[in-house]
C-alpha cells in the first residue's frame, strides 16, 4: 500500500536515479561532504541538481536546497543556480505558504488578497556570503524594477539580517538601502471575520502533541508510516459501498501525525463533482497523487488510479502542469511540513532568522531544507 506519488516514483527508473544521487549526498550531511571518499557523490549530486535547476517544472528547488551545499560549489553549478534565481524573481507566492499558512478562509480574504512574497529575493545574505550575487547585481535588478514594489519589499526585508551578520560594508548596504527607503512598511493581512475554525488552528500552534510514528522519517518513504494507522484504513474500507472509491491523506501518512491527528478522506464521486478539484485539475493534484486509494469490492480501483494519474504525468499543458507541481510543493513541503510538523517532530522553536524575511519558522533552517530537498526530488514532480 504506497500513496500514488510515492508508486509512480518507483516505476521511473530515471527520476528514482536522480533523487538517489541527490539524496545520498544529502544523507552524508556537512561532516562527510568534502572528502576524498565522497568526491563521486558530490560531482553526481551538483550533477542532478543542476539538471532540475535548468528544467521550468523543476527550477523552485533551489528555494529549498540546504545553504552549505551552495558553499564551496562547483564555478558551473554557482552559474546554473544564479540563472535559475533569476527566473524566480518573476514569481510572486503567498506570504504565509512560506509562514504559518495563516491564509484565511475564502470569503474571509481582504478585497486586495492575500500578501505577495518573491521568495528567492529572501535567499540575497546568503547568496551574497557564498558569491553568487553581488551588490551591484542587486543594485541593477532594483533599478530595473522600479514599480514592483513587492519584489523591492522582498530585498528590503533582508537588509537587516545583512547588517547584523555584516555581509555588507555599511557603505554598500546603505545605498542598497536608499533604493528602498520609500516602500511603506508592510502591513500583515487580516481576516474579515475570524472564523471558529481558525481561532482553533491557532490555538493549536503551540499545543503539546505526542507524536503517532516518532521514528517516521519525514522525506519518506511515506508507505512506511501506513502501519501505525493500518487499522484505521481498514476500518475506512469496510464502510465504502461496493463502487465507492476514496483517498486517504494527511499528517499520519507524511509521518508528523500525532495520535490526535484526524485523516483527510476524499470521494472520488464529491471530486469529480468539484469545479475546483475534479481529476485533472491543477488545484487538485496533491488529494489524487499524495494519498492512499481505497475502494469497494466492484470499485475498479486500479484502472481508475492509473486513469487519473495519467491525467497528470500525460498533461500536454505546460500551463496546468506547472501549476500541478506547484500545488505538490505546497501540499508536501509547505501544509503543513513547514508550519508545525518540522517544529513538533523536532521539537525545535527558535530559528536564526528575523522577523522581516519571516525568520520565525523553520524555512531557514538547514535540516529543513534538507528535507524538504529530498521530499522535492522524489515526490514533486510530473
Amino acid at each position: 500500500m504506497k500513496p500514488a506519488v510515492e508508486r509512480r516514483f518507483y516505476d521511473d527508473n530515471a527520476r528514482r536515479l536522480i533523487a538517489d544521487n541527490i539524496c545520498g549526498f544529502l544523507r552524508g550531511g556537512k561532516r562527510g561532504a568534502w572528502s576524498h571518499s565522497t568526491i563521486h557523490t558530490r560531482d553526481a549530486f551538483y550533477k542532478n541538481c543542476g539538471a532540475l535547476l535548468e528544467a521550468t517544472n523543476s527550477e523552485r528547488l533551489l528555494l529549498y536546497l540546504p545553504f552549505w551545499v551552495l558553499w564551496g560549489a562547483p564555478g558551473w553549478f554557482r552559474e546554473t543556480y544564479k540563472k535559475a534565481w533569476y527566473r524566480l524573481l518573476n514569481v510572486k507566492d503567498v506570504r504565509e505558504n512560506f509562514h504559518f499558512g495563516d491564509c484565511f478562509e475564502l470569503d474571509a480574504r481582504p478585497k486586495e488578497g492575500l500578501e505577495r512574497v518573491v521568495k528567492c529575493a529572501h535567499l540575497t545574505p546568503w547568496l551574497l556570503k557564498y558569491g553568487y550575487l553581488s551588490q551591484k547585481e542587486i543594485l541593477d535588478i532594483l533599478w530595473n524594477n522600479g514599480l514592483d514594489y513587492t519584489l523591492r519589499q522582498s530585498f528590503k526585508d533582508t537588509w537587516g539580517y545583512i547588517k547584523e551578520k555584516r555581509i555588507l560594508s555599511e557603505l554598500k548596504l546603505e545605498e542598497l538601502s536608499s533604493e528602498t527607503m520609500f516602500l511603506p512598511k508592510r502591513k500583515p493581512s487580516e481576516p474579515l471575520y475570524n472564523s471558529e475554525k481558525r481561532k482553533e488552528w491557532l490555538d493549536s500552534l503551540g499545543e503539546p502533541a505526542e507524536l503517532l510514528t516518532p521514528s517516521a522519517k519525514l522525506e519518506g518513504p511515506f508507505s512506511d508510516n501506513i502501519p501505525a494507522f493500518k487499522t484505521e484504513l481498514k476500518e475506512i474500507a469496510s464502510k465504502l459501498e461496493p463502487s465507492e472509491i476514496v483517498m486517504v491523506g494527511g499528517s499520519k501518512l507524511k509521518g508528523y501525525g500525532t495520535k490526535d491527528s484526524d485523516l483527510d478522506v476524499w470521494r472520488l464521486s464529491e471530486l469529480c463533482a468539484s469545479e475546483d478539484l475534479y481529476p485533472g485539475s491543477a488545484e487538485g493534484a496533491h488529494i489524487y497523487l499524495n494519498t492512499v486509494w481505497l475502494g469497494g469490492s466492484k470499485s475498479n480501483l486500479e484502472q481508475m488510479r492509473q486513469k487519473i494519474i495519467d491525467l497528470y504525468f500525460n498533461n500536454p499543458s505546460t500551463f496546468v502542469k506547472r501549476r500541478a507541481i506547484e500545488k505538490l510543493e505546497s501540499d508536501l513541503l509547505q501544509y503543513r511540513l513547514l508550519h508545525k510538523g518540522f517544529a513538533r517532530f523536532t521539537g525545535r522553536m527558535d530559528y536564526d532568522a528575523p522577523k522581516e524575511m519571516d525568520g520565525d519558522c523553520p524555512f531557514y533552517d538547514d535540516e529543513y531544507r534538507t528535507i524538504a530537498t529530498m521530499l522535492y526530488v522524489k515526490y514533486v514532480w510530473l
